[in-house]
């Protein structure tokens, strides 16, 4: 009676169907297109959707659905690392490496990549909060990166593992809506390896209210060449001197800023509030580097952080990388016996599997159609994955081990199907270890 149309797509992972209820209304008074889709709740309805498709029990993903606090941490407990799925993951993926089949020993170990499979419901539940007010069929995985933490053994065939991670940023830009997520896989209350991870919302967004970002300053040092330029330093707010730590600011003194910072927009271009903090740490006799002051800022509405500002203006970035002059250099094997060439697969099925991102914008071509894609398109972290084991490969010389850290923009879609070259570069160094350009 009230012009209402309910139209329902399905999707059928693991065997059980899942349900994407549309809401329409038909108003006979607008003879040019009559039908409306119903914009007020689709995007929770939609979450609704996803909630079915990315957990057994929907009630785990529902459960977060309505999360407003920046500052929630999300999580996945008790995932257990089985030899099956890590042989099964490395097939699909097209690893080959020894280092991920049972040896003697029996220990198997897994590849960096499988770490986003143990921590994939944790990811999934930051993108289903209402503090990312987007449509997650429009959804684009932007970035991933791994990084394995000092000391730390890789993951392995009967961990038992938990992942934690925050949403740190929450952006409105001119064509969409970014978030990034920021979370540790643990290993026996440790953490194991470091995940951050950013997905993009097509569409326009105002709701600048919203949105926030938390990020660690580039680190900075600051040599203060006179007694004007300790002057201008002590005249800060908020710089904020430690007692007793019987080390003075001189002229010629060497200081670090290790800083981090949380910023809230009142729009693009203009933040509601900002709050930096940190440590200074001033190089002594020894060479070595003692805690000196902090650093505590807070402010309104503004246009700019003051702190980063001064030390644009004073400091100079502390670069913990050197890249080569020439650019570097190809670190890919001559001649056809060791090609770089491989070829997305035909179907997605495999990969949705066994990661568990069943997504129907990647199996089924009329949730793709909806969402205004060219077809299936391929999963971004196949695409990751199977590049990575050529980093294996020819870049750590079969080592595996070697590789710690690992990070992809996602630029472009794969179809099933394309044909895909990597390439190598070892462009520079970052404390002691390879950097290679992808």
């Amino acid at each position: 009676a009230d012009g209402t149309i309910r139209f329902n797509m399905y999707s059928a992972p693991r065997g059980s169907v899942c349900t994407l209820e549309l809401v329409f209304r038909y108003q006979a008074q607008m003879p040019y297109a009559p039908i409306h889709e119903v914009m007020e709740g689709r995007n929770e309805r939609i979450k609704r959707f996803y909630a079915q498709v990315w957990f057994e029990d929907s009630s785990e993903g529902e459960s977060v659905i309505g999360v407003t606090d920046p500052e929630f941490e999300f999580t996945h407990t008790n995932e257990l690392i089985r030899k099956e799925d890590i042989r099964q993951f490395c097939l699909v993926v097209g690893n080959q490496s020894d280092r991920y089949v049972e040896h003697t020993d029996g220990v198997v170990f897994a590849p960096m990549d499988f770490a986003g499979r143990a921590c994939w419901p944790m990811t999934c539940k930051s993108i289903l909060p209402k503090i990312v007010d987007g449509d997650v069929l429009n959804l684009v995985h932007m970035s991933n990166g791994f990084r394995i933490l000092d000391g730390a053994e890789p993951l392995r065939a009967g961990d038992v593992v938990e992942s934690k991670a925050k949403i740190v940023e929450v952006t409105n830009e001119e064509s969409g809506k970014r978030s990034r997520i920021k979370g540790h896989v643990y290993r026996n209350g440790k953490p194991v390896v470091e995940i951050t991870t950013s997905f993009f919302y097509r569409g326009s967004f105002t709701d600048f209210a919203n949105t926030y970002r938390n990020i660690d300053e580039q680190p900075s040092r600051v040599t203060l060449q006179s007694t004007k330029d300790i002057a201008v330093l002590k005249s800060k707010e908020w710089y904020v001197p430690l007692e007793g730590t019987g080390h003075e600011l001189h002229p010629e003194s060497i200081l670090e800023f290790r800083l981090s910072s949380r910023y809230r927009f009142k729009s693009r271009t203009v933040y509601s509030n900002i709050v930096t903090s940190g440590r200074v740490m001033m190089q002594v006799s020894t060479k070595e580097y003692v805690h000196i002051a902090d650093v505590v800022y807070e402010c309104g509405e503004s246009y700019g952080n003051p702190v980063v500002e001064y030390l644009k203006r004073h400091g100079q970035p502390i670069a913990d990388s050197y890249y080569f002059e020439n650019g570097g250099y190809s670190v890919m094997p001559h001649g056809s016996e060791f090609s770089s060439i491989t070829h997305s697969p035909g179907t997605n099925e495999a990969y949705s599997n066994i990661s568990s991102d069943h997504n129907p914008i990647h199996t089924n071509a009329y949730f793709a159609d909806y969402a205004d894609l060219p077809g299936t398109i391929t999963h971004g972290m196949w695409t990751s994955a199977s590049t990575r084991k050529f980093v294996e490969t020819f870049a750590a010389d079969n080592h595996p081990e070697r590789v710690k850290a690992y990070e992809v923009e996602f630029i472009g879609m794969v179809l099933p199907n394309d044909q895909l070259e990597t390439k190598l570069s070892h462009v520079g160094m970052k404390d002691g270890r390879k950097l290679i350009r992808i």
